[in-house]
């Protein structure tokens, strides 16, 4: 019970005289009533009191001969909306009670303007990415010197983030993917910490100065090829932001999700996933040296609709690591020029394919999967092997235009574009040689995020 509460009660054994001493010091002139277990049994306001003595009342006859048991209470947790109305009827103080009838506190309209801020929770969620074409281009060794561009889009398959500041130090994250729990008494803890997860790099990197509860969930298995790990990084990035007065800009989400990911925790790979999984929808994504651009492209809504009922995303249920892939391609480009070239080629194909995707020409475009698919199976020996490969023809063989594997390669995601007359016979070839196929739908937002009040 608060001090305002305590200097405006009474007992029901007091007397009406200890009432008048209550209500002239107090700055309500009010008093709650309560019973000796302080139950909640009357109020008696300083118009009840005068009435009262008019009429020739005695002052030493208990407080309950004068006090109004017909009185406007509020179970705690009440609404704002039903006290705001219960003041709009002249009343200038509403007692609280909990659910036993106890007195627990009394609101004011001064009070309840001024009331505190409750405690809030973010969560945010990152769309993971499809890339098309140019991928290989977005490696910073390659564009530094080369121009580079990245046709891609993203789909409905988020990883989420719940961020739970704590009124402590302890930072606690838990990965529902990995099954995995860690524990720091304090941030300087993690900071020390010489094997951290990418989850606690993450955090090293945004250094936050409270401590928290993180929890992570994904809609995609690990080693998907579909830019996971980036849209997990970009998730907990934006839930980290969701709670910043100055906020990142959704560039600068990509540029820490880069820096945690890529420069920090140290797994090798491109620029395109984190601007993908950030800003979302359809681009065209342009590395240079100086400064990376993320174009927008706006589709009609039938060449949308048409080109996702025309693809085929199929999951391989082959595993593998993107990292040690990047790192083995960057190593035979080092030593043969020719990879240098297919890159180059790679990057006209994702111009010819972004035309042919604003003009609807989404023939062409199934064709230049294909295409696309020819040129990066030559950048590495591990972009595929002979199941692959096998899973792959066997899907042009019962009718698609063509694919690609999604990611770095080795495994993952195939995406295939086939005509509808097609369709049914190449899920079931590829189904017939243990993969799955999922169900998508384009995504046109990048991470969003919001805060949520602690229940």
């Amino acid at each position: 019970m608060n001090q305002l509460v305590r200097s405006q009660t009474i007992y029901t054994h007091q007397t009406i005289l200890d009432a008048v001493e209550c209500i002239e010091s107090g700055a309500l002139q009010i008093v709650f009533v309560v019973d000796d277990e302080r139950r909640l049994a009357g109020v008696l306001t300083n118009g009840d009191l005068r009435r009262y003595l008019l009429q020739g009342g005695a002052t030493t006859v208990p407080v309950t001969e004068c006090m109004n048991t017909n009185y406007r209470s509020v179970k705690l947790g009440a609404a704002r909306e039903e006290m705001l109305k219960i003041f709009d009827l002249s009343y200038n103080a509403i007692p609280v009670v909990d659910v036993d009838g106890f007195l627990v506190d009394v609101v004011t309209p001064a009070r309840l303007a001024a009331n505190q801020e409750v405690p809030v929770l973010a969560r945010a969620r990152a769309p993971v990415r499809m890339s098309f074409s140019g991928g290989g281009s977005d490696l910073t060794y390659y564009f530094v010197e080369n121009p580079a561009a990245v046709l891609s889009c993203t789909v409905g398959l988020y990883s989420h983030a719940t961020l739970i500041p704590r009124t402590d130090s302890v930072i606690q994250i838990f990965s529902e993917d990995l099954g995995t729990e860690e524990h720091y008494a304090s941030l300087s803890d993690l900071l020390a910490h010489g094997d951290k997860g990418l989850l606690a790099t993450i955090v090293s990197v945004i250094q936050p100065n409270y401590g928290l509860d993180l929890y992570i969930r994904s809609d995609f298995p690990v080693g998907s090829g579909l830019g996971g790990s980036s849209a997990v990084t970009t998730a907990v990035i934006a839930a980290f932001n969701e709670l910043r007065r100055d906020r990142w800009s959704t560039y600068e989400v990509a540029e820490l999700a880069f820096q945690s990911e890529r420069l920090c925790f140290g797994i090798a790979g491109g620029w395109q996933d984190q601007y993908a999984s950030a800003f979302g929808g359809f681009n065209l994504i342009e590395f240079k040296e100086g400064r990376n651009l993320v174009h927008p492209i706006r589709l009609e809504d039938s060449i949308c609709n048409e080109l996702e009922e025309c693809l085929v995303l199929c999951d391989t249920r082959i595993s593998h690591d993107s990292g040690k892939l990047h790192e083995q391609q960057r190593e035979e480009m080092e030593s043969k020029n020719a990879q240098g070239l297919l890159i180059t080629e790679s990057v006209a194909l994702c111009r010819h394919m972004h035309h042919h995707l604003i003009r609807g020409e989404l023939h062409d475009f199934g064709r230049c999967l294909h295409q696309g698919w020819m040129l990066k199976r030559q950048f590495s020996r591990a972009v595929s092997d002979g199941v692959l490969d096998q899973i792959y023809d066997s899907a042009l063989a019962a009718g698609a235009l063509g694919g690609k594997l999604l990611g770095a390669g080795g495994g993952g995601f195939f995406l295939f574009f086939v005509q509808p007359q097609h369709r049914q016979a190449v899920t079931a070839k590829v189904r017939e040689l243990g993969c799955r196929t999922t169900d998508f739908r384009f995504e046109s937002n990048g991470v969003t995020s919001w805060r949520t009040k602690i229940q």
